[in-house]
């Protein structure tokens, strides 16, 4: 607001100077003419100068609406910066409230009964644990967006085999989705070798993995499929999973977006991973996308050039 004050401010003195400064023009001129010229030239004279007076006013009017306009399109971006900016520290600042208002009441508790064992006070201690290593991820996850946005985070780029990066991913997740009943599939075509960051891409996969885990039920089906076409790498991850809203699937990447804040919660999630899953792929070249439908389940698409 105080800004715009301010560049109201300034048009507004600019007006006044240019006025003050056309009208002494005039009656200087009007002087020094009646002083050199007969009457005529005098007329003919100042048919001109009000002439170039009029333009003069024409072309500086037109000239700062110009400038006025110009210079509002160019904040537009600052200011959508600015308020993604202030939005993403309310909703960072909201994620690490939650786990310590935990961690708190569960040591308040704690200290209520201070003649208990340690065996007996298990599931406070339990619970301190579980939100301290939720907001050491989160504060990480954060850290890793700062960074990418101050273009910081650099690739490590090598030759790696993206077959064997899955394999190493699949191998994490394999007992925890034979425990929750849902079976992983996967099915690549050719070397799929490629120059990428093999850490972020590590990273790229745990994140999807995990999310497909979570939003599939028991019984279900994660298909992974991989194949080089056209100097690229295309990966589908499929699930059978409960899916996601038409509504909500825009704004799947976004940070801090969850379509089901509640479940998303109880996951232990922060709605951060997709979000720095899509600047992982779009770091190698690449593109992401995703479809679905509720009840049916998921898939994402991503696209990696073999050499960035």
């Amino acid at each position: 607001m105080f800004g715009a004050t301010l560049r109201k401010l300034t048009l507004l003195n600019l007006s006044v100077f240019l006025f003050l400064f056309v009208t002494f023009g005039m009656l200087l001129y009007s002087y020094v003419a009646r002083q050199l010229f007969d009457d005529v030239d005098v007329l003919m004279l100042r048919h001109i100068f009000a002439i170039f007076i009029v333009s003069l006013l024409i072309g500086t009017v037109a000239i700062s609406l110009a400038s006025y306009y110009l210079a509002r399109r160019a904040l537009i971006p600052i200011k959508a910066a600015w308020e993604k900016q202030q939005q993403f520290t309310a909703d960072a600042s909201h994620e690490l409230r939650t786990p310590l208002a935990i961690i708190k009441g569960n040591a308040e508790l704690m200290l209520r009964h201070p003649d208990r064992t340690i065996a007996e006070e298990g599931s406070l201690i339990s619970n301190i644990i579980r939100e301290t290593l939720r907001m050491n991820k989160l504060i990480g996850t954060l850290l890793t967006l700062a960074r990418a946005d101050a273009q910081k985070a650099e690739l490590k780029l090598e030759r790696v085999s993206l077959r064997e990066i899955l394999e190493n991913v699949i191998e994490i997740f394999q007992g925890l989705f034979e425990e929750q009943g849902i079976k992983l599939v996967l099915s690549t075509e050719g070397q799929l070798a490629l120059y990428a960051d093999k850490e972020r891409l590590h990273q790229l996969f745990i994140i999807l993995l995990d999310n497909a885990r979570k939003y599939t039920v028991t019984t279900g089906k994660v298909s992974i499929i991989c194949y080089e076409e056209a100097k690229r790498i295309h990966i589908q991850i499929k699930d059978t999973g409960c899916g996601i809203s038409a509504a909500d699937l825009p704004y799947v990447f976004d940070r801090f977006f969850r379509g089901d804040k509640a479940r998303s919660r109880e996951s232990g999630g922060s709605g951060l991973g997709l979000a720095i899953a899509k600047w992982i792929v779009d770091k190698h070249g690449g593109e992401i996308k995703a479809e679905s439908q509720l009840g049916v389940g998921t898939v994402f698409y991503i696209t990696i050039p073999l050499n960035l």
